[in-house]
């Protein structure tokens, strides 16, 4: 996986573009848990494609979901004391229909 570090990623710590291509702002170069949780998404487009990677993340809800709650739960591993932060961010980040109770339950697995 190579990381690219710049500032203009304004909007989040880090993106994964492609399986092999990662945007991370600076902020988030040396974080553990976040070069963690985009590798995890390096792997679902490998194992998905990253054309249908992109699409299902953009069109449906329930993958979107499926992916970042996957990808949070190795962040939790990395920071633990991380729940409540990583839980705000699922829920309010990523344009899904849960609360941060829910993604609480989520991330606890």
């Amino acid at each position: 996986m190579r990381i690219v570090t710049t500032p203009l990623l304004f909007w989040a710590d880090g993106m994964t573009v492609t399986p092999r291509l990662v945007v991370v702002h600076p902020r988030g170069r040396r974080d553990a848990g976040l070069l963690a949780h985009e590798a995890v998404h390096c792997r679902q487009m490998r194992e998905v494609g990253l054309l249908r990677f992109w699409w299902h993340y953009f069109t449906c809800p329930a993958f979107r979901l499926w992916a970042e709650v996957e990808a949070y739960r190795v962040s939790l591993r990395h920071q633990p004391r991380g729940l409540r932060h990583f839980a705000r961010a699922l829920a309010h980040g990523y344009l899904l229909p849960i609360d941060e109770r829910e993604a609480e339950r989520l991330l606890k697995g």
